[in-house]
């Protein structure tokens, strides 16, 4: 009978089998431990190793041949790449959250949501044609669109060890128009990508 009611109270978790007498538990102490650590972690300084900032593209739009006389152009950029954002580390006390707030901080970007998370891949945002005018000049444009991309790998000191892992997210939106045949003479390595795509190879 003392075995049966041992069994039934929910609140008896584990019973002497000679005296019926609830065991004692030492769960209690792990988890606040546990709970202790992981908070302890989510609040660790973040040291970074290498962070790597650069523009690349994500569209550009056919060749369109634009006449003096067309005025406003669309152009239909396509995708020709996609940023996936991703957030690794070795031990997932260190939350996608944390990582993204203090890589804000150190890129001195006010606001760290504006920085993409996992999930948020560039090829889903939003794209619509893009209306230029001419302004009266001929010849064979295109339009190229990019995002500012982040690179990076850190360490994030917790209470029995260091946690290491790295990040790839991206924000901001730029675009440049640029006339085939005409070499853009810039170091914006996205925008000479972009010539190439379209058209062909660079000349000096």
């Amino acid at each position: 009978m003392v075995a049966l009611l041992c069994a039934v109270v929910p609140s008896m978790a584990a019973c002497s089998a000679a005296t019926g007498k609830p065991a004692p538990r030492k769960t209690a102490v792990a988890e606040t431990k546990a709970t202790a650590s992981t908070q302890a972690c989510a609040g660790g300084a973040v040291r970074w190793t290498s962070v790597r900032r650069e523009q690349r593209l994500t569209e550009v739009s056919p060749v369109v041949n634009v006449r003096k006389s067309d005025g406003w152009v669309d152009f239909h950029p396509v995708l020709v790449r996609n940023i996936v954002p991703q957030v690794s580390t070795s031990d997932d006390r260190v939350s996608a959250h944390q990582v993204l707030a203090a890589l804000a901080k150190r890129l001195k970007w006010w606001d760290f949501e504006e920085l993409a998370a996992p999930g948020e891949a560039s090829a889903d945002r939003r794209r619509y044609p893009i209306r230029a005018d001419s302004l009266g000049h001929a010849g064979h444009f295109v339009e190229a669109e990019g995002v500012q991309v982040v690179d990076a790998s850190f360490t994030v000191t917790c209470p029995d060890h260091d946690v290491y892992g790295s990040v790839t997210t991206w924000f901001g939106h730029a675009g440049a128009s640029v006339a085939c045949g005409v070499n853009p003479h810039t170091k914006e390595s996205w925008i000479r990508e972009a010539y190439q795509l379209t058209c062909g190879p660079l000349r000096p």
